[in-house]
């Protein structure tokens, strides 16, 4: 089923298409899903960008161990289609590890952030875009031959399923979310010890999921900032909050090996933006 899914977009190629499922694609991003997350929590609400932050980490962390564990072939290297070759700011099919294919990763961070909102707000300007630009995404990863059909599937289950898990979370147990966050990061240091999941992106995620909760976890602490008021209010928030972790983050990445520096500058910067920016965000009064 997966290889007649595969041939069959793959003969609807044409450039037309090629620039539509590239832009799909680019929505699932990292930078791009780290960006509204990012929007959402200093500009919006923090109460629901926090959920859908703590969402979106947990559910990519775990799609970072079932690819290393599992390590199956991308369609292109395993010769079942070509794929659409693009290198442009915007998302690239040549630097992608071939044996990453399951399960689709952008399918996973689109689910986990849409669903994460939509269960959430529970609203339809929300919940339709929510349900629809996953399924826009993941289709994309078929269409440019770098992900099958199931690979697309089981990332769409896995951000629901992530979704669905800390909705249950916060909704019950909302005085120890945080906590169980922070359990959640220090279990993923398991994949660390193990050289088939210990890959970069699950070096790159485990340290980003100890650097958020330490921060959360400070911010909750000593901060507990409201919403932004004003756009001049929101426009500074993104400001000092990039400021911090650029601070935190670029001396790790330029002094520190390769191997410890990973870990370091991720989790600092996770950190300094989500604990210790707020302080002086809330001595500002923004």
């Amino acid at each position: 089923m997966d290889a007649a899914v595969l041939r069959f977009f793959e003969a609807l190629r044409c450039p037309l298409l090629d620039a539509l499922f590239q832009a799909f694609s680019a929505l699932g991003e990292e930078t791009a899903v780290a960006a509204a997350v990012a929007l959402v929590y200093l500009c919006f609400s923090r109460r629901t960008g926090e959920q859908a932050l703590i969402t979106l980490l947990t559910a990519s962390a775990a799609a970072a161990g079932l690819k290393g564990a599992v390590r199956r072939l991308r369609p292109y290297a395993a010769g079942t289609v070509t794929r659409v070759e693009l290198h442009g700011a915007l998302a690239s099919t040549v630097s992608l590890d071939a044996d990453m294919s399951f399960p689709s990763g952008h399918a996973v961070a689109a689910a986990a952030f849409g669903a994460s909102l939509a269960l959430r707000l529970k609203r339809l300007p929300v919940t339709l875009p929510a349900a629809v630009l996953p399924l826009l995404v993941g289709l994309s990863r078929v269409y440019l031959g770098v992900h099958n059909p199931s690979d697309v599937l089981a990332g769409l289950a896995l951000g629901l399923l992530a979704a669905l898990a800390w909705q249950t979370v916060y909704a019950r147990f909302f005085g120890g979310r945080l906590y169980v966050f922070a359990a959640a990061a220090l279990l993923c240091i398991l994949l660390l010890f193990f050289e088939r999941t210990a890959t970069g992106s699950a070096v790159r995620l485990t340290a980003l999921l100890l650097g958020a909760a330490a921060g959360l976890l400070t911010e909750d602490t000593f901060a507990r900032l409201g919403d932004a008021a004003g756009w001049k209010a929101r426009a500074l928030r993104l400001l000092i909050t990039g400021a911090f972790a650029g601070a935190a983050f670029l001396p790790a990445h330029l002094f520190l090996p390769a191997a410890g520096g990973v870990l370091c500058k991720y989790a600092a910067g996770a950190f300094a933006a989500l604990g210790l920016a707020p302080l002086l965000l809330k001595k500002l009064r923004l």
